[in-house]
């Protein structure tokens, strides 16, 4: 089962499970699940996706900035744009998020969230957060999607996140990797970043969805556990905080 980032916002049960790692006094919480649980056992059937990453420190200090963002997905599903348009970085950079949504909404994937502690030199730390816009879009030959980032605290501000996309045969059969410029964090550090994937759409008279999975559960079972991602996040000091986030689904229908 496919798990990767909102209407799009799906917010479930499954959602409030979480894995806290730690590492050298950094901790890195895990959470995120499919929508909904009650799935074909056979069939695929569209789903969205929710994946969530909170930093803190133990001491209370100032954590490493991150650098990367890895989320890999649960081979049993699927992930497929085609038929969707494509959107392009640099009709979106610099934009606000509606005059992104404006030029790019028919490629959109998914949303969500980040929040931030920035610290100007010789200034104190100050909040800063904003809204995430997931873009369908193909980056150096690669499947890709765009994370458009915009914020308006401490000045309007606007980010792009490329996060490629690539096959594996392993048990994770699509790799999400996203590399935060450091223009991003470079005065500060983030606290939380969450993306949610949904996008159902009809191509060639069919009904399609980018993401879609089954439960696989066996024979005479109502519902099966299954790894349904591995995140990892990667920050400049050279640590790398993962977590395997296991879930469950029903069998629709029993």
């Amino acid at each position: 089962m496919l798990a990767f980032v909102a209407g799009i916002l799906a917010v479930t049960a499954s959602l409030a499970n979480a894995e806290l790692i730690e590492r050298g006094g950094l901790f890195v919480k895990f959470s995120g699940g499919i929508a909904p649980e009650a799935l074909p056992r056979e069939a695929r059937a569209p789903i969205s996706v929710s994946v969530t990453g909170t930093v803190k420190t133990l001491s209370g200090e100032r954590p490493p900035a991150l650098r990367r963002i890895v989320i890999a997905l649960n081979r049993g599903g699927r992930l497929d744009a085609r038929g969707l348009p494509l959107c392009q970085r640099r009709r979106i950079e610099p934009s606000t998020t509606a005059e992104a949504l404006a030029t790019c909404g028919p490629a959109l994937v998914g949303g969500g969230s980040y929040a931030a502690q920035v610290a100007f030199p010789e200034q104190t730390d100050f909040p800063s957060q904003g809204e995430i816009l997931a873009f369908n879009a193909v980056v150096d030959g690669q499947r890709a999607i765009l994370a458009h980032i915009y914020g308006v605290e401490p000045v309007p501000i606007t980010r792009i996140i490329v996060f490629h996309i690539r096959e594996s045969g392993g048990a994770y059969g699509t790799i999400l990797t996203g590399t935060l410029p450091v223009s991003l964090n470079r005065y500060g550090y983030v606290k939380r970043i969450s993306l949610s994937l949904h996008r159902n759409f009809t191509y060639r008279g069919q009904p399609r969805s980018y993401l879609s999975a089954a439960c696989a559960a066996p024979a005479g079972f109502p519902g099966a556990t299954f790894p349904f991602a591995r995140a990892a996040m990667t920050f400049d000091d050279g640590r790398t905080l993962s977590s395997t986030l296991t879930r469950s689904c029903k069998v629709r229908g029993g």
